[in-house]
């Protein structure tokens, strides 16, 4: 599963990972600045979504039934 952090303003991907990272983690990574659009990145997370993602290959995730 990747882990994914991205500016709320210009949608760059700030993080893409293996394993969670806090958003403070990200934000020092950066200065706490977007470097596309230079918007400065809050501390609280303003939208947190999951998804199922397709495997390589083309194989999805099995489920019931």
């Amino acid at each position: 599963m990747a882990y994914v952090v991205k500016c709320i303003s210009y949608g760059f991907e700030l993080y893409r990972g293996p394993e969670p990272k806090t958003v403070e983690a990200v934000m020092k990574i950066w200065g706490g600045y977007c470097p596309k659009c230079l918007s400065p990145l809050g501390k609280r997370p303003i939208k947190i979504a999951v998804k199922l993602l397709a495997r390589a290959g083309g194989r999805e995730a099995a489920g019931p039934g």
